[in-house]
């Protein structure tokens, strides 16, 4: 009772030290984070000055609000894990064109797709590991700017009830809220308008579940399915509309309305990105990142070489640990055996592999029953090569997508005339090749 499980449910591996470091981490804080804020929301916030005369402060005060926290926390947190459990434990893999065949599948994969219930428990502890990193981030910097700012909510005059005869001082033209005789906690609640609360927390979750759909359903594919598009908007609507909320009830300022919104896309977005691929690679389907592990060195990007000579018109390619491109060394002749330096067979990858697992071999698939089916080989330069897998993955390389063909892919380049030795440019020459 009370230890740490010697070995993970998602992976054959030993829980080792480094992996428990590295994400006990991530629940400390969430739980500090969680402290933080009820730490902040019992410290006096700053009260700026006001004046009696603004009308933008003289809105009433509304007792029956028409979205509470309690509701905005049960929609933008009880939703989104509701639907990111059921999308990982029912719907993921459901609809797979690849799914296992033959005596070796059980019938459950071959009803619901190529995902263990092991990946699927690893891809929901992601999804609500992040969803709660979102959360605890948008409240406690929400938190703190409005304990920092005081700024006075629009019905804070109808909140402060002013003693009879009171005025805004003669010189600066400012009450303050030493002339307040309502409730002390009604008043203090009123000087936290910036930013909004009900629109951070609201945005944080329910955009987090936009970009967790968008992966998933890889809407950056370049086929532009507009279905996929009205269900990663709806979340993202919801959230607008808990936010407006807030301006009809007088509650916050369009400012603050604004302000916490942003404050809440940006705490989602880079907690769904502590966990899940960017959307720009729709090819790795919004999977989770795999274990890792705390304490080992990090490995810069190795990029490749330029494919041209001259620094202008340099074509980048993709970080070489994602994807394996043969890449000619433009110190070597055998450079020179592409004359046509941007054919897709020199610039495309051949393969989008699995993904690559890290030094510890933590993964959410097992070695011998790995849920894509994929390996990735080492082509060689001159060559492509082909898919060796009974079960395929997304393919974005289709002729309706305006990618080149796997047959293009696979050609080999025209061949050439070798170059004599004579006209050979010189060592050091920068001018272009079309040139040379």
């Amino acid at each position: 009772m009370g230890q740490l499980p010697r070995k993970l449910p998602f992976s054959k591996k030993p829980l080792t030290l480094r992996v428990t470091i590295s994400y006990i981490f991530d629940y400390v804080i969430i739980i500090a984070l969680a402290i933080g804020f009820f730490i902040l929301d019992s410290v006096e916030p700053y009260h700026q000055h006001f004046s009696l005369e603004n009308k933008s402060l003289q809105y009433p005060y509304a007792v029956k609000e028409r979205i509470t926290i309690t509701q905005a926390i049960v929609v933008s947190i009880g939703g989104p894990i509701i639907v990111i459990a059921i999308y990982t434990l029912l719907i993921d893999g459901l609809f797979s064109h690849h799914k296992p065949s033959g005596n070796s599948a059980s019938t459950r994969r071959k009803l619901m797709g190529p995902y263990r219930l092991k990946d699927r428990l690893w891809e929901l502890n992601c999804g609500i590991l992040g969803l709660l990193l979102s959360q605890a981030l948008a409240f406690v910097i929400t938190q703190a700017l409005k304990t920092a700012c005081g700024k006075p909510r629009p019905d804070i005059i109808d909140r402060c009830q002013p003693r009879p005869g009171s005025a805004d001082a003669p010189v600066y033209g400012l009450s303050n809220s030493s002339i307040c005789t309502g409730d002390k906690k009604i008043i203090k609640d009123g000087f936290r308008s910036w930013p909004s609360g009900h629109s951070s927390s609201s945005f944080a979750g329910l955009f987090y579940l936009s970009l967790y759909l968008s992966g998933k359903l890889h809407i950056m594919d370049n086929r532009g399915e507009v279905w996929k598009m009205i269900i990663v908007l709806i979340p993202t609507l919801s959230a607008a509309l808990v936010a407006v909320t807030r301006i009809m009830d007088a509650r916050h300022h369009p400012f603050d309305v604004i302000t916490g919104s942003m404050l809440g896309v940006f705490t989602a977005y880079i907690s769904y990105r502590q966990y899940f691929p960017p959307l720009s690679e729709p090819w790795k389907k919004g999977r989770a990142y795999p274990i890792r592990s705390w304490g080992t060195a990090p490995e810069p990007p190795r990029y490749a070489e330029r494919l041209q000579g001259s620094e202008d018109d340099g074509v980048p390619l993709r970080d070489a640990d994602e994807e394996r491109i043969p890449v000619p060394n433009p110190r070597q002749d055998s450079f020179r055996t592409f004359p046509n330096l941007r054919h897709p067979a020199a610039l495309t990858p051949a393969v989008y592999g699995r993904r690559q697992r890290d030094r510890d071999g933590y993964s959410s698939s097992s070695s011998e029953d790995v849920a894509t089916g994929f390996e990735m080989t080492t082509p060689q330069y001159g060559q492509m090569t082909r898919l060796e897998s009974s079960e395929t993955q997304y393919d974005p390389y289709r002729a309706d997508t305006g990618y080149p063909s796997r047959s293009d892919l696979h050609s080999p380049a025209p061949p050439v005339e070798p170059v004599p030795a004579a006209s050979r440019p010189l060592a050091g020459s920068k001018r272009p090749l079309d040139e040379q």
